[in-house]
Protein backbone atom coordinates (compact mmCIF):
# COMPACT_ATOMS: atom_id res chain seq x y z
CA UNK A 1 0.00 0.00 0.00
CA UNK A 2 1.69 3.31 -1.10
CA UNK A 3 -0.34 6.00 -0.06
CA UNK A 4 1.12 9.95 -0.42
CA UNK A 5 0.03 12.54 2.13
CA UNK A 6 -1.10 16.05 0.35
CA UNK A 7 -1.77 19.55 2.02
CA UNK A 8 -5.30 19.55 0.15
CA UNK A 9 -7.34 17.33 -2.13
CA UNK A 10 -6.43 19.92 -5.41
CA UNK A 11 -2.16 19.05 -4.69
CA UNK A 12 -3.26 15.59 -5.20
CA UNK A 13 -3.88 16.18 -8.54
CA UNK A 14 -7.09 14.04 -8.67
CA UNK A 15 -9.45 16.64 -7.98
CA UNK A 16 -10.34 19.30 -10.90
CA UNK A 17 -9.63 22.57 -10.62
CA UNK A 18 -12.93 23.83 -11.24
CA UNK A 19 -14.46 21.91 -8.41
CA UNK A 20 -16.20 23.67 -5.62
CA UNK A 21 -17.29 21.72 -2.40
CA UNK A 22 -20.96 21.88 -1.47
CA UNK A 23 -21.72 23.92 1.85
CA UNK A 24 -22.67 21.15 4.12
CA UNK A 25 -21.70 18.44 1.70
CA UNK A 26 -18.98 16.44 3.72
CA UNK A 27 -19.40 12.99 5.37
CA UNK A 28 -17.01 12.54 7.84
CA UNK A 29 -16.49 8.84 9.69
CA UNK A 30 -13.76 6.62 11.27
CA UNK A 31 -11.05 5.24 9.59
CA UNK A 32 -12.85 1.30 9.73
CA UNK A 33 -9.83 -0.75 8.16
CA UNK A 34 -7.35 -1.63 10.73
CA UNK A 35 -4.99 -2.44 8.50
CA UNK A 36 -4.94 1.09 6.40
CA UNK A 37 -5.90 3.10 9.65
CA UNK A 38 -2.62 1.49 10.89
CA UNK A 39 -0.78 2.79 7.85
CA UNK A 40 -2.07 6.38 7.72
CA UNK A 41 -1.14 6.73 11.53
CA UNK A 42 2.49 4.96 10.57
CA UNK A 43 2.62 8.37 7.86
CA UNK A 44 1.58 10.43 10.60
CA UNK A 45 0.23 9.79 14.01
CA UNK A 46 -2.46 10.75 15.63
CA UNK A 47 -6.46 10.78 14.40
CA UNK A 48 -7.28 10.13 10.43
CA UNK A 49 -10.82 10.43 9.54
CA UNK A 50 -12.83 9.08 5.96
CA UNK A 51 -13.92 11.93 3.99
CA UNK A 52 -16.86 12.22 1.37
CA UNK A 53 -17.58 15.86 0.32
CA UNK A 54 -19.75 17.00 -2.33
CA UNK A 55 -19.42 19.13 -5.24
CA UNK A 56 -20.56 20.72 -7.84
CA UNK A 57 -19.35 18.25 -10.03
CA UNK A 58 -18.85 15.31 -8.33
CA UNK A 59 -18.04 13.69 -5.22
CA UNK A 60 -14.46 13.44 -3.81
CA UNK A 61 -13.06 10.42 -1.60
CA UNK A 62 -10.24 11.01 1.08
CA UNK A 63 -8.70 10.15 4.43
CA UNK A 64 -8.44 13.32 6.46
CA UNK A 65 -5.70 13.86 8.86
CA UNK A 66 -5.95 16.11 12.38
CA UNK A 67 -3.81 18.52 10.60
CA UNK A 68 -5.74 19.24 7.84
CA UNK A 69 -3.75 17.55 5.46
CA UNK A 70 -4.95 14.86 2.91
CA UNK A 71 -4.45 11.16 1.84
CA UNK A 72 -5.82 8.58 -1.11
CA UNK A 73 -7.78 11.22 -2.80
CA UNK A 74 -9.59 9.97 -5.73
CA UNK A 75 -12.73 12.45 -7.31
CA UNK A 76 -15.67 10.69 -8.79
CA UNK A 77 -17.87 12.59 -11.49
CA UNK A 78 -21.42 13.21 -11.14
CA UNK A 79 -23.25 11.23 -13.41
CA UNK A 80 -25.08 13.40 -16.06
CA UNK A 81 -27.77 10.78 -16.76
CA UNK A 82 -29.50 11.89 -13.55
Amino acid sequence: MALHVYPDVYASGSVPADWVPTKGGALKYPVRNPAVHRYLRQLLPVKWQKVIKKGNTGEVHYFEHASGQVADVKFFPSRTDE
